[in-house]
């Protein structure tokens, strides 16, 4: 059976490239003018990869523990995991404590999914302004707002105002990959592209992002749903 694409993006870009995404979803960005006999050329010369990449993703995905809530449960937090604590009325229904990992009150166990999400969406807020404003005043970079979104495929994102968009998920990631996608974003606010200029910029801004960048796709096939 002939293997068909779930999304094709067209862009100024000059090559092909192939990405199976964490949920098996296969995405093509191709350069502008691409036809569809040339696309299904390429699918037919990469369908072992990509089966084969599909085939690595469901593994992963497979293998993922859901977070379920119970006492002594290990939740993520950029990248360290901390113990949960199923305790009577902590402040706010759920708080979190470095020193002693998370505290959920055992009455709030119904509506925890949406206490965590909610914990980690400020954490996230917290902690991609912190780099943002570090970043951007060493590079003379600026942006017009940042916003928390729930998105499950994306990272991050930069508006064609400077407006910064970042999923709550990056709280589920090792701090220094946060810091990669952090600077992806702000070089975006100088170059609304995936240009050379733009990689040339990221590169500058972090010279090891290809190693981050390649890694943020392996720690994605094993985050925990959320």
């Amino acid at each position: 059976m002939a293997i068909v694409a779930d999304e094709v993006i067209f862009s100024k870009r000059k090559t092909i490239s192939i990405e199976v995404k964490a949920d098996g979803r296969l995405v093509l960005r191709v350069p502008n003018r691409t036809t569809q006999k040339r696309i299904a050329e390429v699918l037919e010369i990469k369908a072992d990869w990509i089966r084969q990449a599909r085939e690595r993703v469901l593994r992963s995905k497979a293998s993922r523990v859901d977070i379920v809530f119970n006492d002594g449960e290990s939740l993520p937090l950029f990248g360290k995991n901390y113990p949960l604590r199923v305790v009577d009325k902590p402040r706010g229904g759920l708080v979190f404590e470095p020193a002693r990992g998370f505290s959920l009150d055992k009455e709030y166990l119904d509506v925890g999914r949406q206490l965590l999400v909610g914990m980690y969406r400020l954490q996230t807020r917290q902690k991609v302004t912190a780099i943002a404003a570090q970043v951007g005043r060493k590079w003379g970079l600026s942006w017009q707002g940042i916003r928390i979104t729930s998105a499950k495929t994306r990272w991050g994102s930069c508006s064609s105002r400077n407006s910064l968009n970042f999923s709550y998920r990056l709280a589920l990631l090792p701090l220094d990959l946060v810091e990669y996608v952090v600077v992806h974003e702000l070089a975006h606010t100088r170059h609304h592209d995936h240009s050379a200029r733009f990689w040339s910029l990221v590169g500058e801004m972090m010279p090891d992002y290809q190693q981050r960048r390649k890694r943020i796709k392996e720690v994605a096939r094993t985050l925990p749903e959320i």
